[in-house]
């Protein structure tokens, strides 16, 4: 059964350690920071697949990227049309209004995605603040009973948000932040310059600020417009490499965090489970459980009741050539090369970022967890993932 006024806000490319609810001093985001006070935030939600599509059929699905299709997976904007409520789907992004599941909404309202030459002078002339301000006419348009999802193309399109944004994150010692508008993608050398990479963060930074910025007008309006019986929900599919493992944006993308780890907040009508902060690793299909209220699926709410999800002790991501698993104790990444099997391994929490390689220190332990990974892969194409048994306490608990 949904909630009576369903509303998902989705930034494409924004990776959590970008924001103050997951830990980011450096770059203030009062209102991500205003939203987690009211909702639950999942500390670790990794994307099972950097593929935007791929993602959207989790989202809308509830099957995980291993998973095939099937007759059987009704979409959720069909779901919710069912139970009587009025669809609507506003993004930028062409790719996702053209989604298979995307003419399931009664109503898709398209943004016009213009190739921009420079910045904007203002807020007001982004691309997102455009996106923002038909979302709030969907939102004052939305019926008492309505699932209303935008999604906006955030860092993956123009980084168009004024230059006071960006350069308001540079030191008076720092060259001053390049005014590129296109997001960069690159594999850097060896010897690559610092100074040029502190400026692409910089301009990544003021499209973040952006975003918060359009979110606090989002809250604003949902604010005054039944709080006590909207569902919302705050994510993103993907992050966006900046340096970390010497990728920035799209090239020879990888499964490392900075690429896998999301934000994923969840506000519940009249803020059940408000400042709850959930350890237990989720995917993207959990939203689509949290939406249709799926209890034993995946369902956040069981977080907030101090329940446990079904095989929420890992979490695995696929992609071209590569597949990873999370679980709490560790992080294994698999990629083929010349049709070898090459392993990393890191040891979680504490290796945030996967700088420190342990697979030749602990070769059995990556072996158990290529294992898991099979048989996770295994149970996920035959629709079977709650039925994964407890992970062994060296997957689960590492070294502690």
């Amino acid at each position: 059964m949904l909630s009576r006024h369903v509303v998902v806000v989705v930034i494409d490319r924004l990776g959590a350690g970008w924001l103050g609810p997951y830990g980011n001093t450096w770059l203030e985001t009062p209102h991500f920071n205003r939203l987690a006070a009211s909702a639950l935030l999942c500390e670790t939600a990794i994307a099972d697949s950097p593929e935007l599509l791929a993602a959207y059929r989790s989202y809308w699905t509830g099957r995980h990227a291993f998973a095939p299709d099937g007759p059987d997976a009704e979409s959720l904007p069909k779901l919710a049309s069912a139970e009587g409520h009025k669809t609507i789907l506003v993004t930028d992004d062409g790719r996702i209004a053209a989604h298979p599941q995307s003419a399931d909404f009664g109503q898709i309202r398209r943004v016009s995605a213009e190739p921009r030459a420079a910045a904007a002078t203002s807020i007001e002339g982004t691309g997102l603040f455009q996106l923002t301000t038909a979302a709030l006419e969907a939102l004052a348009e939305s019926a008492e009973r309505s699932l209303v999802w935008i999604h906006s193309r955030g860092m993956d399109g123009p980084w168009d948000a004024p230059l006071e944004l960006r350069n308001q994150f540079a030191d008076e010692d720092d060259p001053e932040p390049p005014q590129l508008v296109q997001p960069p993608a690159l594999v850097l050398p060896e010897n690559y310059d610092p100074d040029a990479l502190l400026g692409l963060t910089q301009a990544y930074a003021g499209q973040v600020a952006l975003a918060d910025e359009c979110l606090g007008l989002l809250l604003e309006v949902l604010g005054e417009r039944r709080p006590d019986e909207t569902l919302l929900i705050v994510t993103s599919p993907r992050g966006y490499p900046l340096g970390e493992h010497r990728r920035v944006g799209d090239a020879d993308p990888a499964l490392y965090a900075e690429l896998l780890q999301v934000p994923l907040l969840v506000r519940f009508p009249a803020t059940v489970g408000a400042l709850v902060r959930a350890q237990t690793i989720v995917q993207p299909q959990s939203v689509y459980a949290t939406i249709v209220g799926a209890k034993g699926s995946g369902d956040l709410a069981s977080l907030v009741a101090g329940e446990s999800l079904p095989g929420g002790e890992a979490a695995v991501s696929v992609a071209e050539g590569q597949r990873s698993i999370r679980t709490p104790a560790w992080f294994l990444r698999e990629s083929q090369r010349e049709r070898e099997t090459e392993r990393e391994l890191y040891a979680k929490p504490d290796d945030r970022w996967e700088a420190n390689e342990v697979a030749s220190r602990c070769g059995e332990t990556a072996d158990l967890l290529a294992a898991r990974m099979d048989e996770f892969q295994s149970a996920a194409r035959a629709g079977s993932l709650a039925g994964l048994p407890p992970l062994t306490q060296v997957l689960a608990d590492g070294w502690r």
